[in-house]
């Protein structure tokens, strides 16, 4: 039996609707509309969204008004943003911002990279310095959205989990890594357009583990007391000389003739790539699904660690080779929707992280578990087990 829990239901008599482009405008005419939900109580503000984008500051400014507290310090509204028909660019991410995420059937969500309009005619110091501002915002936003859908995809990757076996013995690897087998997985789920999203991402993602076995890794015990400069500058020799290796069987390759921008990619790629390895949430992720990824065995002779923090670096140490490539892909993949134009379905958002839930399916989600209540056992016994 489901026990309907305000955290994750959708109630329109409590919500916000973004209809058209998101601008200065809709803030205008949302504004006291959230104020006024806020004033009335702290339960959750639903926020449906039909709407192609628009301004990404505008939609910031929605954001950061519905996560207002009060003149008590009270905590913020839990937000449940659902799209019923499109959520576009600015308006793709705030559907991935809600604390629960819901896609009606048959919605289309569209993510892009950064766009700028542009009045002045473009000359070469303009174009070269939009490039540069608009890389640098699109690698901000592929990392925002990496936080903001990080607990979705773990639950993903914990649901996938227990196929891992199936996978392996009816292919034809046997030693399938856990993120191939997941790749596969989640492939056979998507839509033809989602499926060119996550080839993309694993191309991204090789071309990390390329670069991060190569070069970042040699170079990272050599770092010393150098200042960022001198350590950036050490990382883009290196992958200077991994280019020319690369390329060596080519006598017309140079980097002026075009060699340059896979180096300036590849510089890009390392940040990415260098600030997720030696992230918290990698950490985090190895903490959370030690116990479930290696053998019991070596489960309880981690647990025979006294010491909490040395216990806790053990199974990082346990289990970082086998979740580091599932999290790597995971931030590849978030940058893969920040490039080009992703159309993805309800089902593509699903299986990719993005939404909670989807109207009316049936598929697992944070809801179920919440909700669920085994309406075989008395209230004694639902006591008992709850001591």
């Amino acid at each position: 039996m489901l026990v309907p829990h305000l955290n994750y239901r959708l109630k329109p008599d409590r919500a916000i609707y973004i209809n058209g482009a998101i601008d200065e405008k809709l803030v205008a005419r949302l504004t006291p509309e959230i104020l006024q939900l806020q004033s009335v109580s702290r339960e959750p503000i639903c926020v449906y969204i039909d709407s192609r984008g628009g301004s990404v500051q505008s939609m910031e400014t929605i954001l950061r008004l519905l996560k207002l507290s009060d003149q008590d310090s009270s905590q913020p509204c839990r937000i449940i943003t659902a799209v019923t028909s499109l959520a576009g660019s600015a308006a793709a991410v705030l559907l991935a911002s809600g604390d629960y995420a819901v896609a009606f059937p048959s919605t289309i969500i569209h993510y892009h990279g950064l766009r700028t309009l542009e009045t002045n005619p473009l000359t070469f110091e303009l174009t070269s310095n939009l490039a540069n501002t608009l890389r640098i915002a699109n690698d901000e936003y592929a990392m925002k959205l990496a936080e903001k859908i990080d607990d979705r995809f773990r639950f993903r990757y914990m649901l996938a989990r227990a196929e891992f076996i199936d996978i392996r013995n009816n292919g034809s690897d046997s030693d399938m890594t856990d993120l191939e087998c997941f790749i596969k997985l989640i492939r056979s789920k998507l839509s033809d357009n989602a499926k060119d999203v996550l080839d993309k991402a694993k191309v991204r993602y090789d071309r990390y583990e390329r670069l991060f076995e190569t070069v970042f890794k040699k170079k990272r015990r050599s770092m010393g007391k150098k200042t960022l400069a001198q350590i950036e500058a050490d990382y883009i020799n290196a992958i200077a000389a991994f280019e020319i290796k690369n390329n060596q069987d080519n006598t017309d390759w140079s980097f002026s003739k075009g060699g340059i921008g896979p180096l300036v990619n590849d510089f890009f790629l390392w940040n990415e790539y260098f600030d997720n390895f030696w992230s918290d949430r990698l950490r985090e992720w190895c903490l959370m699904f030690a116990k479930l990824t290696i053998p019991p065995e070596k489960v309880k002779e981690i647990e025979a660690f006294r010491d909490e923090k040395e216990r806790a670096d053990k199974f990082v140490e346990a289990v970082g080779p086998i979740l580091e490539p599932i999290s790597a892909f995971f931030v590849a993949l978030c940058h893969t929707l920040q490039e080009g134009e992703n159309e993805l379905t309800a089902r593509d958002a699903y299986w990719l992280g993005i939404v909670d839930e989807i109207v009316g399916e049936d598929l697992p989600n944070e809801r179920w578990f919440t909700e669920f209540k085994d309406d075989t056992k008395t209230d004694s016994q639902v006591l008992s087990s709850a001591e």
